[in-house]
């Protein structure tokens, strides 16, 4: 099995992408790993959580069902939200959109070997 640092290493490891977060569904960070440790991962997860509970919301009061994924695009960088299960969600920064496939493709791909180290797969 593997162990969650080794899984998001993984994502540092795509050109571009800055930080990537393992949080909680109640925003508390459970793994996280950064490219330059400039920003604060405890806060990132946070907030994002927050972000795709108000985007769930949304997709629910409009009648889209629930939210697969969550793009938030800035100045400066773009952040990707993607749920894993119940209990989990992948953050990650990027510098632009150019490696959002890439990321998107890794998540899905990892989805089980990280419920699997979380145990709750």
């Amino acid at each position: 099995m593997i162990d969650l640092k080794q899984m998001l290493s993984r994502f540092i490891a795509i050109p571009g992408v800055r930080q990537a977060v393992l949080v909680g569904r109640d925003g508390l960070m459970i793994e996280g790993m950064t490219r330059d440790g400039k920003d604060d991962m405890e806060a990132v997860g946070a907030i994002t959580t927050t972000s795709f509970s108000t985007a769930e919301a949304l997709g629910r009061e409009i009648g889209k069902g629930s939210a697969v994924g969550l793009l938030l695009e800035y100045e400066h960088g773009l952040v990707s939200v993607d749920p894993l299960g119940d209990f989990a969600l992948m953050v990650t920064l990027s510098d632009n959109a150019s490696n959002i496939g890439r990321v998107r493709h890794l998540v899905k791909a990892s989805r089980n070997e990280i419920l699997e180290a979380l145990d709750i797969a």
